[in-house]
């Protein structure tokens, strides 16, 4: 039996939803899970005793829009990469989010399969990594947004047909492309891409087979076409109108704003080389989404944390900076923390596993050396991970993660 005892935490359950004072508690670990909680913890037999001294423990983080097999670059530097290539630097990705506390994550659109490859390596044994809830093949239109890395379909059959593709190669996920987006010069982020005929025949097809379903959507009649046609989660929701917004509670779709890849866009993109066209757009569309979004959470919006890290500007390792942005637009670091823990674990149909730090739950664990209550930045300052009761730490000394850009958020 694998068994430890961590002494002398200072407790983050996230398992109370008003967030009361994180408790100095001991947390007990046996074959991957969590046994007990609570003061002076009996040690089982043969367990390890670790005395955290009062560092925080937290429930580990959930990245729930994050790319792993692109690796932040430039589309056409992405492009150039082999196949090769493309999954060793996905098995790198992996494992600096593991590293930064990191401890699942959804990846609702990869390169030919690799994230269901990078998944099954993860669970085998063979790599280190989060766990992973993998997409497979993001589905678009003809030319439409991702079509670089995506599976094209036009009219219900073929979407149809791109889902069973979807369900074949064993995708946990399926994702839809709803409108446009930020990655080719002269795209329209609020053009309408599948049709509500197609999203529907698509979502049907994958509820038949048991799979959720994400939406990349930016305009309102993209996230109301989602919507109606049952998705489970939408992707970036910039432009929630008022109607769409109350469809959006009344269903109880959870909304995934991505806010740090566009805040990265916009403001490290032209030094980084993204086009002037796209950085421009990106500034335009951003007061839009931070305006419509404190509406839609005001409103009692489900939101859930994830970074799109991955796409241009956003490399791996990073939740950090989503959870100041969100902080920044009205969130409370605890409501911020919530996003990327239990409101995240609730969507992903995982909450029974993770999320939380209580006794039956996976021992997915974040040691800082910080209080990310009182700041969420101390999620940069990781001293150890669990995952699955396994310790990662990089050669005992803290994980210091690289600093965002200065947060200049207006609205």
């Amino acid at each position: 039996m694998n068994s430890m005892v961590l002494r002398n935490a200072t407790v983050i359950t996230m398992s109370d939803p008003l967030g009361s004072s994180p408790q100095v508690s001991d947390v007990t670990l046996e074959n991957g899970r969590i046994t007990g909680v609570g003061p002076k913890s009996p040690v089982p037999i043969g367990a390890q005793v670790m005395d955290l001294g009062g560092k925080f423990l937290l429930p580990g983080l959930i990245d729930a829009h994050c790319h792993i097999t692109y690796s932040g670059g430039l589309i056409e530097e992405e492009l150039r990469l082999t196949p090769h290539e493309r999954v060793l630097r996905a098995s790198k990705n992996a494992f600096v989010t593991l590293l930064a506390g990191i401890t699942t994550i959804r990846d609702p659109g990869g390169v030919d399969h690799m994230d269901i490859a990078v998944r099954n390596m993860i669970n085998r044994g063979f790599l280190y990594g989060p766990r992973v809830l993998a997409g497979g093949q993001m589905i678009t239109i003809t030319g439409g947004h991702g079509w670089e890395y995506g599976l094209e379909a036009d009219g219900p059959d073929a979407v149809r047909r791109a889902v069973r593709e979807q369900i074949k190669a064993r995708s946990d996920w399926v994702k839809f492309m709803a409108s446009g987006g930020f990655a080719d010069v002269g795209e329209d982020p609020g053009a309408v891409q599948l049709d509500p005929d197609e999203l529907t025949a698509g979502v049907n097809e994958a509820k038949k087979a048991g799979k959720r379903c994400a939406a990349h959507a930016h305009s309102a009649a993209a996230i109301k076409n989602a919507v109606v046609a049952e998705i489970d989660s939408v992707e970036h929701a910039t432009a929630m109108e008022d109607d769409v917004i109350e469809l959006i509670v009344a269903r109880g779709v959870h909304v995934v704003p991505t806010f740090s890849i566009y805040y990265k866009m916009k403001e490290t993109g032209a030094k980084r080389g993204l086009d002037s066209s796209i950085v421009d757009l990106t500034k335009h569309w951003w007061n839009v989404k931070v305006d419509r979004f404190v509406k839609a959470y005001r409103a009692g919006v489900k939101v859930v944390a994830g970074t799109d890290n991955g796409s241009p500007m956003a490399t791996h390792g990073d939740l950090t900076t989503e959870l100041e942005v969100l902080v920044e637009v009205g969130l409370t670091p605890y409501e911020a923390l919530k996003a990327a823990t239990t409101t995240s674990a609730q969507m992903l149909g995982l909450e029974q596993e993770i999320g939380t730090i209580e006794s039956g739950k996976c021992a997915d664990l974040v040691v800082l050396s910080e209080d990310p209550t009182k700041n969420v930045a101390a999620t940069r300052m990781v001293e150890k991970v669990f995952r699955n009761g396994q310790l990662y730490e990089l050669g005992g000394s803290t994980i210091t993660l690289p600093a965002a850009p200065p947060m200049r958020i207006v609205y």
